[in-house]
């Protein structure tokens, strides 16, 4: 708790010398998959190092996809791209001439400058040059100190860039332009709520067999719902078995793949859930499609109804795991009515 306490203090003093209140701001620049990392060539080897052990999520596709890339500049570049939506602004190596180093002297006041490299080498704050940013700054001179700083403050930081996702996508997905005609439909139909974003609409729906399917083209992004009465996820084993299953028995000609698939104990919202994630193929080799997948399956005690939120994606050659955060958070908006 003392630590937390300390990094907050000095978050407080890093955002009163970089922040004014009094200015007016846009939004930030820049995709929400894309963290900008401002250093010399001195110090993008352990910089990198340092973020890769941070932001290490993989989203399979079924190629790996990271769900941040990191993009390197020179620290000349600063002016240009400092209302960029993520910013980390390092340096390590203590060489006077590391055009890095200068610029975090001059980012920051001497005793910050000071106080930071010796005893909290990590620095964040929020809306420094631009509104929705997040601000970030690495200074040290040892590697292995920053390394063990961001280790001790790891789900901090990636909770921190987590919830500036949300806020950022949230506006973008959830905005007035919503499909609010279709969740009304759905509500009244099938008593549960999900927020649907403009450009989505039905793609099928059974009322007597308990399934919803909505989505939009373009990329391909689908999620569907199904439901049963009872309870259906006892253990992992009946869990497994039952999203497994479920794809034949529902969209008929999509299975899953045994290809880094993943099934984990999780919570969607306020219920305890599995959560499997791997890659979706189609049966039918004439026309060969596929991509990622994730489900979440849970038990709603109140309605006595086991829920089975499945989301696809089909985006061939290009981003997939963006695409897939969003779908994540499209999914978390549902509620069951009660």
């Amino acid at each position: 708790m003392q630590l937390y306490r300390q990094f907050i203090l000095s978050n407080l003093l890093f955002n009163f010398v970089l922040f004014s209140a009094c200015e007016q701001k846009r939004v930030a620049l820049g995709a929400d998959n894309e963290i900008r990392i401002i250093c010399s060539e001195l110090d993008k080897e352990v910089l990198g190092e340092v973020l890769a052990a941070i932001f290490y999520d993989t989203l399979y596709t079924p190629q790996p996809e990271p769900y941040y890339y990191f993009k390197f500049s020179d620290p000349e570049t600063y002016d240009n791209l400092k209302e960029q939506a993520y910013v980390v602004v390092g340096a390590v190596n203590r060489d006077p001439g590391n055009p890095g180093l200068q610029l975090l002297k001059k980012l920051l006041p001497e005793d910050q400058f000071r106080a930071s490299s010796i005893n909290d080498p990590i620095l964040f704050t929020r809306d420094v040059h631009a509104n929705k940013q997040l601000f970030m700054i690495m200074n040290t001179g040892s590697a292995d100190q920053l390394m063990a700083a961001a280790s001790e403050k790891k789900q901090w930081i990636r909770k921190q860039f987590h919830d500036q996702f949300i806020r950022r996508q949230g506006r973008f997905l959830f905005g007035d332009d919503r499909n609010r005609e279709l969740e009304k439909i759905i509500k009244k139909e099938h008593s549960w709520s999900i927020k649907i974003p403009w450009g989505w609409e039905m793609i099928r729906s059974m009322p007597d067999s308990n399934f919803v399917w909505i989505g939009r083209e373009m990329p391909f992004q689908w999620i569907s719902i199904h439901w049963k009465t009872g309870i259906y996820v006892k253990n992992e084993l009946t869990a497994g078995q039952y999203l497994w299953n479920w794809p034949r028995n529902h969209y008929r000609s999509v299975q899953f793949s045994d290809y880094h698939f993943q099934l984990k104990n999780t919570k969607f919202k306020r219920h305890n859930a599995w959560r499997m994630d791997g890659v979706w193929e189609t049966i039918n080799e004439m026309e060969a499609k596929g991509g990622p997948f994730r489900s979440y399956l849970f038990y709603d005690e109140e309605n006595d109804r086991t829920y089975h939120i499945n989301m696809l994606i089909h985006n061939p050659g290009n981003d997939k795991s963006l695409y897939m955060r969003q779908l994540d958070l499209i999914a978390k908006t549902f509620k069951a009515v009660r």
